[in-house]
């Protein structure tokens, strides 16, 4: 009798991936019981990895994330107290979300107020000692990392690449930290040593964080075309504050044919069509222009605007940095602006940098001075959506701009995009052209100025203003399109379909699932 041969097909074993982040935007209710309570985002950052967390769990990855677990801010952002939040924690399991918890930042509102570089070293300890070795021994020892800037460099990434872990490390911002080697107390620095790349910092030996990351990174990719460009090519000069120790790690990884772009996109949840905070969703078939002046007059009664449904609304939804965002900028000339420009108003949304409140006072004092044509608010995620919605034009005044994300949202939500020409802005806001106005053809998402000065904000201002006096018919045909292609350009497929590629390639060429 002839022999039969069985074969028995074996499921394929995934890889996993484990985001480390400082922050994060809401969470898609795949990753675990815990996932929708947690939010705490102070920048662009935040709202990709909620993204890149519900993207990749629709494609079958087995992805898991770590966080630094901030109580106050997460009960502030879900309107719960402390009793509730804590029998989340020890009731609800958090399946796929790692929360980092210590005292050194369990009051704090950011991972970046109190002291960041101590609020790192805890962070990055944890993960080390715990949570790398928790996830992957979850997952049958097949794991890639994927740190997000230079709080989630450091020790993590040296650890990472020592265990043979494929590190992807993506560059958001510049910011960096030298971290002094006597912090890592209860980690085995010695063992270590070969993956760090140290610095000095007044006298003392430190762990340059970025550069350590950078180091031991299977790959690094980077959140805009232009801003790699400009790291390598030194085009900003000492207007981009980097250190020439990143620059030259980042150079030689681009010699070793090691980095690569995805440009951010913003999750499903913030489409005008979706957004759970809009007084009328709508969407590029729809009456814009009227579904756009509701929420409007909706945003003027909550920010004490006065109510008026014709006004033309500049809105700024960013953190109030003076060294990258220019708020000193819009600070100057914004009260001057309204008065000149007598159908605009001017609102203003996010927080100060870390504990520095100085800029809030000074927008609230010219919010108060400026007789409802002025507004400025903390960040609130639901008041910051309406705000999108409400906007005629949404704006900015960079210095350099990795990515920035906020003209994206801005053009899905129906406005024009103002900003600087630099970095992100450069790659995704194109000039605004109307055939009617004697342009080949209609084109363009918005306006861009060249200078970091009042004169150059006021110029990019003052030319989407114009736009936004054109008749109505004008107008919804200009934003409709621009809302479509929007939608086309910046796809979470598109963002998503950048990050596989890389992870299978840093994988050995292995797909994840």
């Amino acid at each position: 009798m002839a022999s039969v041969k069985m074969h028995v097909s074996r499921k394929r074993e995934k890889t996993a991936v484990l985001l480390i982040t400082p922050e994060t935007g809401r969470l898609p209710e795949k990753m675990g019981g815990m996932a929708s309570s947690i939010s705490g985002k102070s920048g662009g950052l935040g709202e990709v990895i909620a993204a890149l967390c519900g993207g990749l769990s629709e494609r079958g990855v087995e992805c898991h994330m770590t966080t630094l677990n901030l109580p106050r801010r997460f009960q502030r952002e879900n309107h719960i107290d402390d009793e509730h939040w804590q029998r989340l924690r020890h009731s609800v399991d958090p399946e796929k979300v790692h929360l980092v918890t210590s005292s050194v930042f369990g009051d704090l509102e950011s991972p970046y107020a109190g002291d960041p570089v101590q609020n790192a070293v805890e962070f990055q300890k944890e993960i080390v000692n715990q949570t790398i070795v928790r996830v992957r021994a979850m997952n049958g020892g097949r794991l890639i990392v994927h740190s997000h800037d230079w709080m989630t460099g450091g020790v993590i990434t040296a650890y990472a690449r020592m265990r043979g872990c494929p590190v992807l490390h993506t560059i958001h911002n510049v910011h960096n930290a030298h971290i002094p080697l006597e912090m890592y107390h209860g980690v085995d620095m010695e063992r270590l040593r070969p993956y760090i790349y140290f610095s000095e910092d007044r006298g003392r030996p430190c762990l340059d964080s970025q550069a350590t990351a950078i180091k031991n990174a299977s790959a690094v990719s980077f959140v805009g075309h232009r801003f790699l460009r400009e790291i390598i090519d030194g085009e900003l000069g000492n207007n981009l504050p980097i250190s020439p120790y990143v620059r030259e790690e980042i150079r030689l990884k681009d010699k070793m044919g090691q980095t690569a772009t995805v440009l951010n996109a913003p999750a499903p949840e913030m489409y005008p069509e979706r957004c759970a905070h809009l007084v009328r969703n709508y969407g590029p078939e729809d009456d814009i222009l009227k579904a756009k002046r509701e929420n409007l007059v909706d945003f003027q009664k909550k920010t004490g605007l006065n109510i008026n449904p014709e006004a033309i609304l500049l809105y700024w939804p960013s953190r109030l940095d003076p060294s990258q965002k220019g708020i000193h900028l819009l600070e100057e000339i914004a009260q001057w602006f309204v008065i000149a420009h007598q159908d605009v108003q001017i609102a203003i949304i996010g927080d100060g940098v870390g504990s520095d409140r100085t800029h809030e006072e000074t927008c609230g004092r010219i919010a108060c001075a400026s007789g409802g044509r002025i507004t400025y608010q903390r960040f609130q995620e639901p008041l910051s959506m309406l705000g999108f919605a409400a906007a005629s034009d949404v704006f900015g005044a960079s210095l350099y701009e990795p990515c920035g994300q906020i003209d994206q949202i801005g053009n899905l939500f129906g406005a024009t995009a103002t900003n600087r020409d630099t970095g992100g802005y450069h790659d995704k806001i194109e000039e605004l052209t109307l055939r009617a106005d004697g342009a080949p053809a209609d084109g363009g998402n918005g306006f861009l100025f060249r200078d970091y000065d009042t004169g150059g904000l006021w110029y990019g201002l003052a030319r989407s203003v114009a736009f936004h006096r054109q008749p109505p018919e004008v107008r919804a045909a200009q934003l409709r399109r621009i809302m479509i292609e929007t939608e086309e350009k910046h796809s979470l497929e598109r963002m998503i379909d950048g990050y596989m590629t890389i992870y299978e390639g840093i994988n050995g060429n292995l797909p994840l699932v």
